[in-house]
């Protein structure tokens, strides 16, 4: 059976990305960081202040995004799922 056509396993899939999309937001800030660090590494180590905070804001707003994206998304499809197919 497909699992797009069932009603509870859809709402069940539209959940775990609406979770997903949650933690992302969530934990933007460390994956930020990290994000902004390993940049950091591989342009040898040395950056100035400004260009460092202007890279770690986003990277922070990147994943906030795609998180915000996520988090609409699965919100979305799980209250507009009608379960009548």
């Amino acid at each position: 059976m497909n699992i797009l056509k069932d009603p509870n396993k859809m709402k069940f899939l539209s959940l775990v990305v609406a979770l997903i999309g949650f933690i992302l937001i969530l934990n933007s800030p460390k994956l930020g960081s990290t994000s902004t660090s390993s940049w950091v590494r591989s342009i040898g180590g040395s950056v100035g202040s400004d260009e460092y905070l202007q890279m770690l804001k986003g990277y922070m707003d990147s994943y906030r995004m795609i998180g915000a994206i996520l988090l609409f998304t699965g919100l979305f499809s799980f209250f507009n799922n009608k379960g009548n197919r």
